[in-house]
């Protein structure tokens, strides 16, 4: 097992990895290849839906990813193996030959998260984190908000930190200096990327005249940001009711909201959520229908009563 020694480089490399994927989104859909990049992938690795398969973006930026894991976390910190289970890769173990069961370190990725938003140069995410599966704890996570060039990361011997490049600004996440424990003048971030999810918010109508008798705000938001947002106090509470998040999405926005002091519970049971897996059940039923990944629902604010 990687010893606690190894968890600041780790986090270290991940934080360098995640915007160098960035750099590389960024760069790609501003330049000559763009149309190119937002084609489906022919033959891709993992089969999707045919409304959202693997576009070339997505490729470009796993495969940009997964070559730097490998090259940092084997080959500078001789970590003998590592499993990566990622939306568009599925799951594998580097080095090549290697066994999974051998290998003490998940790293969960989603090289793009909001890909439709990449395409239009408006938003988009990049997330990673690294599950020690021997000790049944996230070791760190990190997620990079690409177009506003935001970087968010925790480790679990570290504070949950934040870096905005455009004001120059670091900034510990501690939810808002003033977390609300009412609705009035509340932002709520619901995840209404598809149409689908967003009947569903419609639908709840108590939750939406709760928030409009106090005056409140609605941002129509997806993926771990709507966690971390509220983390760095752009939001006071964010919601999934509908479809919930595979682990590759929801487990970076849940570690670094935890490690921030934010709430966060199961909907459906209304009890606290944690970070800690299955990973042996996770993979299988990822592997007998990996359409369907296991997901979870949550509601996360800043403090209980809210």
């Amino acid at each position: 097992m990687p010893g606690l020694e190894l968890d600041r480089p780790i986090l270290r490399y991940c934080r360098q990895i995640v915007l160098k994927a960035m750099d590389t989104v960024r760069a790609s859909m501003r330049g000559s290849n763009r149309l190119v990049l937002t084609q489906p992938v022919k033959e891709c690795k993992t089969e999707k839906s045919p409304l959202n398969l693997t576009k070339g973006i997505d490729a470009l930026a796993e495969d940009c990813m997964v070559a730097a894991l490998g090259k940092k976390l084997i080959g500078r910190l001789r970590i003998p193996a590592i499993t990566i289970f990622s939306e568009e890769l599925g799951i594998r173990t580097l080095p090549q030959g290697a066994s999974e069961a051998h290998a003490d370190l998940v790293v969960f990725v989603d090289p793009i998260d909001g890909t439709e938003f990449i395409e239009s140069l408006q938003g988009g995410w990049c997330l990673v984190a690294v599950y020690d599966r021997r000790a049944h704890e996230v070791v760190c996570a990190v997620a990079g908000d690409i177009f506003l060039n935001r970087l968010y990361w925790a480790g679990r011997s570290d504070e949950a930190e934040a870096i905005d490049f455009t004001t120059h600004s670091w900034f510990r996440l501690d939810g808002s200096p003033d977390p609300k424990e009412h609705l009035a003048g509340a932002r709520v971030n619901l995840l209404t990327t598809k149409v689908s999810r967003y009947r569903s918010v419609a639908s709840q109508k108590r939750l939406l005249d709760a928030i409009e008798e106090n005056d409140g705000r609605i941002n129509l938001s997806w993926g771990s940001n709507m966690i971390l947002q509220v983390a760095a106090g752009y939001a006071d509470a964010a919601v999934e009711f509908t479809k919930g998040f595979a682990t590759y999405d929801l487990l970076p926005g849940l570690f670094i909201g935890l490690k921030s002091g934010l709430t966060i519970l199961d909907p459906r049971t209304g009890q606290p959520l944690d970070c800690k897996l299955d990973i042996d059940e996770l993979f299988a039923t990822y592997r007998r229908d990996p359409k369907n990944p296991q997901r979870t629902p949550f509601v996360a604010a800043g403090t209980e009563t809210l």
